[in-house]
């Protein structure tokens, strides 16, 4: 399974992020620079707006 994560460095998103990548998942992490991206995940940096 893939899965594009929108905010997946902080709270509810790196839960979900981590909990993804435990199960084998391959995730892709769209964020704004200056936080650490979760071990494992591809990034992608830019801003929604």
């Amino acid at each position: 399974m893939r899965l594009l994560m929108l905010g997946g460095t902080e709270f509810v998103g790196r839960a979900v992020t981590e909990a993804a990548l435990a199960t084998g998942w391959q995730v892709t992490v769209f964020h704004r620079a200056g936080t650490r991206r979760p071990e494992g995940a591809a990034v992608l940096h830019g801003d929604r707006t």
